[in-house]
C-alpha cells in the first residue's frame, strides 16, 4: 500500500491516506460538480459592475474557478485563422487580479485550515 503513494506525499504533512479520503469526499459530496455549476448561476445573478469572489480550497476547486473566469474574460472566440472575428464574442468578466490570492503567514497562523485556501476574484463588465 505505501508503495502506491508518491514520494513527495509519503513525506509531507499528515497521513498518507489523507488524500484517498479527501478524494472519496469530493466525490461522494459532488464537490466539483456544484462548483460548475455554482458559477454559471452566480455570474447570471450579478449585475454589470457587480463582483464576483470565489474561495476554494483544494487545486480541483480552483483550476475550474480559473477557467471558468479566464473564459469568461475572454473576448473574441474564432479560432486564430481566421482573418476577421465573425463571432462578436464580448468578454463578461473584467479580473480583479491576474492570479489567486492567498492567505498571509499571519492568517495562516491564526488559522491554520486557511493555508489551501484560494481567492479568485472578477468584475461583471456592461453598461
Amino acid at each position: 500500500m505505501r508503495a502506491a503513494i508518491p514520494a513527495p506525499a509519503r513525506f509531507g504533512d499528515g497521513h498518507p491516506a489523507k488524500r484517498v479520503f479527501q478524494a472519496l469526499r469530493i466525490a461522494v459530496n459532488d464537490e466539483l460538480g456544484a462548483v460548475e455549476r455554482a458559477l454559471p448561476s452566480a455570474l447570471q445573478m450579478l449585475r454589470p459592475g457587480g463582483r464576483l469572489a470565489v474561495i476554494s480550497f483544494h487545486s480541483l476547486e480552483d483550476r475550474i474557478v480559473k477557467r471558468f473566469l479566464r473564459a469568461q474574460e475572454r473576448g473574441c472566440i474564432c479560432p486564430p485563422d481566421f482573418p476577421v472575428c465573425v463571432c462578436g464574442h464580448e468578454p463578461v468578466l473584467r479580473a480583479l487580479h491576474r492570479k489567486a490570492i492567498r492567505p498571509t503567514p499571519r492568517e495562516v497562523a491564526a488559522n491554520p485550515r486557511a493555508a489551501s485556501a484560494r481567492l479568485r476574484t472578477a468584475q461583471k463588465v456592461g453598461p
